[in-house]
C-alpha cells in the first residue's frame, strides 16, 4: 500500500511538472508574405501553435478565412495607423464565411485590417471577427470594413472589445445571447446598425462612438446593460429599445444631431439620466421608463424652463410622453452640463 502511494505521488508530480514545462515553452511564430518567416498563411501558424503561443504577422495582404481553435495571441507586427503600404490586411477568401472564426477561450487578436465582402445572401451572414461560445477573449485595435457584420459575439461571456473601428457593413457589432462583455472606445460608422444587443445581459458599453448609421445602438430583448459616456451622433435613430429591452441604465451619453435621439417602443423599467439630448426629435417613449435619477435628469436642448434657485435643476419637468407618464422631473438647466452635475454628486 505504501509503495502504491509513492507511485501516485510521483505521477502527480510528473503531471504538474509537465504542465509547468508546457507553459514555460510558449513560443512565438512569424507569418509573412515576403519570405523569411515561419509561415506564409495565418492558418498554418494557428494549426501548428499550442495554447499560449503568439503569432506575429508581418505587413501584407492575406487572403484566407482563419479558424482559431487554440488559446493563442495573433498580433499584427505594425500598428493599424501606419501608412497603407505598411498595414496587415486579412481578406476573406470565401465571402460567405467568417474571416476570423474564434472558438477557443483566451484568444487575443489585435492590429489588423479585416475585410470580408458582403455575402449577398444574408445581411448578417459573414462576420469579420466572430466569437462563438467563448470567454475572456480580447479584440483590440482592429479596423473592419465591408463585412456583413464587423464583430459578432454569439453565446460568449466576459470578453473585451476595445478601440476597434467598424464601417460600411450591415452591422458594426452584434451581441447575441452574450453576457458580461465590455465594449469600450470602439467606433462604428456608416453601417445599417452600429451596435446591436440581442437577448444579452449585464454588458457594459463605455466611451464608444456610433456615428452616421441608420441606427446607432439597438437593444432588443436585452436587460440590465449599462451604457455610459458614449457619443451617438448623426444617425437616423440614436438609441432604439424594443422587444422587452428592460432595466438598462443609460448615463452621461451624448446624443447629438440624430433624426430621433432615443426611441422606446414599449419596453419599461429603463433608467435614463445625465444624458445630453440635442436632436431633431429628442425622445419618444411608448413605455414606462425613468428619465431621472434621485438627484438629476437629463439635459435637453429644447428645455425652456427656468432655474430660479440656481441649483442646476429646472423648476418644471420635461415631458417626454404625458400619456405614459414618461417625464423627466429633474431636467438639467441649460446653463449646467451633465458632467458638472455628475461631478457635484460624487
Amino acid at each position: 500500500m505504501k509503495r502504491k502511494s509513492i507511485q501516485n505521488i510521483c505521477v502527480i508530480f510528473l503531471l504538474v511538472l509537465g504542465a509547468t514545462v508546457t507553459q514555460a515553452e510558449a513560443a512565438d511564430f512569424t507569418v509573412g508574405v515576403g519570405g523569411g518567416e515561419n509561415y506564409t498563411f495565418i492558418q498554418e501558424a494557428v494549426n501548428n501553435a499550442q495554447n499560449g503561443d503568439t503569432i506575429i504577422v508581418s505587413p501584407g495582404i492575406y487572403i484566407e478565412n482563419v479558424n482559431v481553435t487554440k488559446e493563442v495571441t495573433i498580433v499584427s507586427k505594425t500598428d493599424i495607423s501606419g501608412d497603407r503600404t505598411n498595414r496587415t490586411y486579412v481578406i476573406g477568401a470565401v465571402p460567405s464565411n467568417d474571416v476570423f472564426s474564434i472558438k477557443s477561450n483566451n484568444v487575443k487578436i489585435t492590429g489588423f485590417h479585416i475585410m470580408g465582402g458582403p455575402s449577398g445572401i444574408d445581411a448578417y451572414q459573414e462576420v469579420g471577427l466572430l466569437l462563438e461560445g467563448v470567454q475572456n477573449c480580447t479584440l483590440s485595435n482592429n479596423t473592419l470594413m465591408l463585412n456583413d457584420v464587423g464583430i459578432g459575439l454569439n453565446n460568449s461571456q466576459r470578453n473585451f472589445l476595445d478601440n476597434n473601428k467598424i464601417t460600411l457593413g450591415s452591422a458594426g457589432i452584434i451581441l447575441s445571447g452574450s453576457n458580461e462583455n465590455k465594449l469600450s472606445n470602439n467606433l462604428v460608422e456608416a453601417n445599417d446598425e452600429g451596435i446591436r444587443l440581442d437577448n444579452s445581459t449585464n454588458n457594459t458599453l463605455m466611451n464608444n462612438t456610433a456615428e452616421s448609421n441608420d441606427v446607432g445602438i439597438r437593444l432588443a430583448t436585452s436587460k440590465t446593460n449599462r451604457l455610459a459616456d458614449n457619443s451617438i451622433s448623426r444617425n437616423s435613430y440614436g438609441v432604439v429599445f424594443e422587444n422587452m429591452a428592460e432595466s438598462n441604465v443609460l448615463t452621461n451619453n451624448s446624443l447629438y444631431m440624430n433624426g430621433l435621439g432615443m426611441y422606446l417602443g414599449g419596453p419599461t423599467g429603463n433608467n435614463i439620466s445625465l444624458n445630453k439630448f440635442f436632436n431633431f426629435i429628442n425622445a419618444v417613449d411608448e413605455g414606462t421608463n425613468s428619465w431621472n435619477s434621485s438627484s438629476a435628469g437629463n439635459k435637453w436642448n429644447d428645455y425652456n424652463g427656468t432655474d430660479a434657485d440656481g441649483n442646476g435643476i429646472g423648476d418644471t419637468p420635461y415631458v417626454v410622453n404625458q400619456t405614459t407618464g414618461s417625464i423627466d422631473y429633474m431636467p438639467l438647466a441649460n446653463n449646467v452640463s451633465s458632467g458638472d452635475q455628475q461631478s457635484g454628486n460624487q
